[in-house]
């Protein structure tokens, strides 16, 4: 087992995140460690987890970075930074009211998990409650997805950021790579660094890395 970035683990085939609890979010196995736990991170289940096994070379993650996460969904994702960012805060938006029940539960177990239930295009209805962005995590399946981002980042101007781009919920006529070049295009005030095609873990997902 190789720690390949803070609190991130690696053995042949998986990878896995420190955790001080043993306790399973999406039914994840769980490895105990002396006094800590590896708990498995699923690629399947998580796009993030996707990029790290494909090579994501900028998954650096501060264990004091304070996330904004737009699309938190039932928190797969968002337990496992939790784990890394131990000393930040993530800031989980979802619309969703079955979703959110899940990810409140989560978030009663975590002191660094903040759920906010509301629509990531109205950052004017949480805003107040983000007291600082380092990082926006973001996971939207809509078609608008590119300018919620730039409208998120024009509020919370963090200094870096991870846009997953949803291919087939901007169109599923276009070819996809020029669907892709024209939506990242549209992306403002960011320089992209790393561009991640998830498959075969997600079929038309592309993880976007990017740093003002």
């Amino acid at each position: 087992m190789q720690e390949i970035f803070s609190r991130i683990f690696k053995d042949n085939k998986n990878i896995y995140t420190l955790s001080d609890q043993n306790k399973r979010v999406y039914g994840e196995r769980i490895i105990r460690k002396k006094h800590e736990y590896l708990r498995e991170w699923d690629p399947k289940r998580s796009k993030l987890a996707a990029g790290i096994l494909k090579g994501f070379r900028h998954a650096h993650f501060d264990k004091k970075l304070n996330i904004l996460y737009l699309g938190a969904s039932t928190g797969t994702t968002v337990s496992h930074l939790s784990d890394i960012c131990i000393d930040g805060r993530i800031y989980a938006v979802e619309l969703s009211y079955d979703s959110f029940v899940k990810l409140y539960s989560l978030a009663e177990s975590r002191k660094n998990i903040f759920p906010v239930l509301e629509d990531a295009n109205l950052t004017d209805k949480y805003k107040f409650f983000v007291e600082r962005c380092d990082f926006i995590y973001q996971d939207i399946a809509q078609r608008n997805q590119v300018q919620i981002f730039n409208e998120n980042a024009a509020v919370f101007k963090p200094r870096s950021a991870i846009l997953i781009i949803k291919i087939k919920a901007i169109s599923s006529k276009e070819p996809e790579k020029k669907l892709l070049r024209e939506t990242i295009s549209k992306i403002e005030n960011y320089k992209i660094k790393e561009i991640i095609d998830l498959r075969p873990y997600d079929i038309g997902n592309y993880l976007v890395y990017m740093e003002r």
